[in-house]
């Protein structure tokens, strides 16, 4: 089983494709009504099982995860991604903090840093796009715009790091257990380097992330939970179904920055001339 793992990372480490810099979550806003089409009853099937029991999450999942937007909302503006099928619920920012999203929002060019080739790191990664899942440890893989991204996410109980000098990083510090079918993975130790989702969704150190995976027949319902009482009002919280794919994930090209340094201005990306 392990032996595995590395050849699934090693797969998705090792291949080069030729150099692009276009983000993964808004070329799957145009696949996942088709790709949902083909499967209509995926919920319904069995579910597979591994040998300790667990409901089997191992495979390569199709998901939608979003785009952000900055909306105004009566007297106030909220933050959430566009586009069907599974619009989110904005993310409730403190009335103090609203402007510093709207100008990160509006200088999206400049101020994101995944436009850089910086990992967008938990939990604007999404959903895992392939899963590995051993009895002591699952692997989620990533193909982002920004490279290639896993976590390795141990199940043996152990708790969270305890070292105070250890460094926050933009994937966390994950922990695995089982409740009863549903995985839950809990993240700590997150750099606020990152942003939550796209178009200016900043966050701080106290981040908390939460996210619950369970199996029905081909498909994963996926909820993340993030907590932020530094600058969020309330838990942001998102859902979605992954479907399972019979392809290969395609590994992404390194990401290269060919545009610092000529920007005509800083405006949002979509915005840009």
């Amino acid at each position: 089983m392990r032996s595995t793992i590395a050849l699934n990372i090693g797969l998705v480490l090792g291949l080069v494709l030729p150099p692009f810099l276009i983000p993964t979550r808004a070329l799957a806003q145009t696949n996942y009504a088709a790709e949902a089409a083909k499967n209509p009853g995926a919920a319904s099937k069995s579910t597979p099982r591994t040998a300790d029991g667990h409901p089997d999450l191992t495979g390569v999942w199709h998901h939608f995860f979003g785009i952000g937007v900055v909306r105004k909302v009566g007297d106030s503006f909220v933050v959430g991604p566009l586009g069907p099928p599974d619009p989110d619920p904005p993310a409730d920012y403190k009335p103090q903090y609203v402007a510093k999203v709207k100008s990160l929002n509006e200088n999206q060019v400049t101020e994101d840093a995944t436009l850089h080739c910086h990992p967008p790191g938990v939990p604007r990664l999404g959903p895992p796009q392939e899963i590995v899942q051993t009895p002591q440890q699952v692997v989620f893989l990533y193909a982002d715009s920004t490279g290639n991204q896993w976590r390795v996410i141990p199940l043996d109980g152990r708790p969270h790091g305890s070292d105070p000098d250890s460094e926050a990083t933009y994937n966390g510090d994950s922990v695995g257990h089982w409740e009863g079918d549903t995985l839950v993975v809990d993240v700590t130790r997150l750099t606020d380097e990152t942003w939550l989702g796209d178009n200016g969704l900043f966050h701080t150190d106290e981040l908390h992330v939460v996210e619950r995976l369970r199996r029905a027949g081909d498909t994963i319902q996926y909820q993340m939970t993030a907590e932020d009482p530094g600058v969020l009002e309330k838990p942001w919280v998102i859902s979605r179904t992954l479907t399972l794919q019979k392809d290969a994930l395609e590994p992404a090209a390194p990401c290269v920055d060919h545009d610092a340094g000529h920007y005509v201005n800083g405006q949002h990306h979509e915005n840009a001339r």
